[in-house]
Parts: C-alpha cells; structure tokens; sequence
C-alpha cells in the first residue's frame, strides 16, 4: 500500500451551511439510516463470505457500517480498511468498528498499491460518485486477481410515502431544486436504480462472473421517524438550507400533519436494495472486456 491507517485525521474543516457535506450529519445518520443500511450490508457479508485472511476495503464507509457487519459474522478478518471523503463520517467509524483503518480519500484516486486487498465493497456509493468509471477502474486494480466485488444500489422508489414527500417537498422549494440536489449529490442514482445497471457497469470495467441479487428492505416508521429520514435525504438537506431554520420547520410541521392526514401515525417502508457481486480473475482464467 502507498498509505497506511490514518487514525489522526486532524481537524474537520468547517462545513457550516454547506448542505452537500456529511461531516455535520455522521452521527444522525448513524441513528437514523444505519439500520437499514446494516440489513443490505449483512446480505452482501453472506454473499461473498471472506477468507480470514483477506485484507478487505470498503470505499465510502460512512460510519463504517459495512464492515461493523462484517465483524458480526466473521469470527476473524484480515486487514480492514474504510475509505471515504468525509473525515467527520470517519470519525465515527472509529467510534463503532474495531480494528478498523480509515483513510481520508476519493474513491477515483484510491491510495494503495495494485492488488492489495482480496474484497472490495462499495455499499450504496457509485451513484454518489461522477465518474463512476474511475471508481471501478480503480476498484479493479487495487483488487487482487481472484477478488471479489460487491456493490449495491437502491431500486426505484414505489411506496406512497416517498411519493407524498416529493410532492410537497416540490411544492415548497420546486421540482427543479429538488432535482438539482439529486444531481448534485447523486448524479447516477436514477441509472444505477434500474436493473441491469450496475451489472453492466461492472462488466465493462472488466470485471467477471458477474452476479445479480436483490433484498426488500422493510422500516416500520412513525411519521417523525419518516421525516428524521427525509430530512436527511439529499433533496431535504438543500431544503433545509434554502428554507433556514424557521421555514424548514414550518414546512416539517405542515408535511407531518398531511402524513397523519393521509396515512397514519405509523406505517410500514419497504425498498428494495440491488446487490452485485463480482470477481477480478487472472488474464488467463477470464473473459474480460475492456471498459
């Protein structure tokens, strides 16, 4: 490897009014998207089970919950390292995953050296990322031959939640900012949403014996929980900053009051995660393509 742990990963830079940074969100996050996040993470840890031995990578590790999975069903790991940009999200990975390294880094330039680790996951994390064919490019050469990928995105929304909340959230900043926070945060969300998708990007990174799978992710939520997650949604971030503390929290009053209208105090969320695993074979003992 080119770095080592960077366990002191000296002070965050303010990010006050910010809306696109996670450093000031690590901890509500944590508590509020964990564990869903923590559901698709474990399916990916029974999918691919790793060597002991293995030393395994999980770019964009938020508060590290991929690997605080995989500490719950490998009795013992190798190497284990999260990569992310956001130093406040790895700051409380530190605080939750043992024996954890972290490092400060971008997933289109990874600091490590070719064929370092036996497992890579991106959970979640390639939508987020505008050149995402970087980001396998440098997936595939920090993976040693005989690796194993895993990635995951989620599938379109269907409920009539998340539809209510994007009408009203369009109605009280428009659909063309609500966009624009998608695009700005998440820019290949709505393509990697669709199946097939992340299949076909890995497959033209070069990756082999591509292979598909899928997980409904099921949250019974109040309507303040529904909103705590919102909230923290890209789109309800811009909001937040374009209303100001005053007119967010008017428009969360009225938004709580339509949902209790028109569903409930308490209703069930179900999203469907799409996970696909892959390997990284000798040029001898694949059939890679070029990307």
């Amino acid at each position: 490897m080119k770095a080592g742990a960077l366990d002191d990963l000296g002070e965050v830079e303010s990010t006050v009014g910010d809306w696109h940074s996670y450093d000031e969100i690590a901890e509500a996050y944590d508590t509020v998207w964990s564990p869903r996040f923590a559901v698709v993470a474990r399916h990916i840890w029974s999918l691919i089970s790793p060597n002991p031995s293995d030393r395994i990578l999980d770019i964009g590790t938020g508060t590290g919950i991929v690997l605080r999975m995989l500490s719950e069903v490998a009795e013992a790991t190798g190497f284990t390292v999260g990569c992310d940009r956001s130093r406040g999200m790895l700051r409380r990975a530190q605080t939750q995953v043992t024996r954890v390294h972290v490092v400060a880094a971008d997933a289109t330039a990874l600091p490590f050296r070719g064929e370092s680790f036996g497992v890579v996951t991106a959970s979640f994390v390639l939508s987020h990322v505008a050149n995402y064919h970087s980001a396998l490019a440098e997936i595939l050469r920090v993976l040693r031959s005989g690796g194993t990928v895993a990635v995951s995105n989620w599938a379109p929304p269907t409920d009539p939640y998340s539809a209510a909340w994007s009408e009203w959230l369009a109605g009280a900043i428009s659909k063309r900012e609500v966009e624009r926070a998608m695009a700005e945060v998440a820019p290949w969300e709505g393509h990697f949403s669709q199946n097939g998708a992340l299949e076909a990007a890995l497959t033209g990174a070069g990756f082999s014996r591509v292979h598909s799978d899928a997980i409904d992710v099921e949250s019974d939520f109040s309507v303040e929980q529904f909103l705590e997650d919102r909230e923290l949604s890209s789109a309800g971030r811009l909001a937040h900053h374009l209303l100001g503390t005053d007119g967010w929290a008017r428009f969360r009053a009225t938004a709580g009051d339509m949902f209790h209208t028109r569903f409930g105090s308490s209703f069930r969320y179900c999203r469907r995660a799409l996970v696909v695993t892959a390997r990284k074979l000798s040029p001898r003992g694949s059939r890679l393509t070029s990307a």
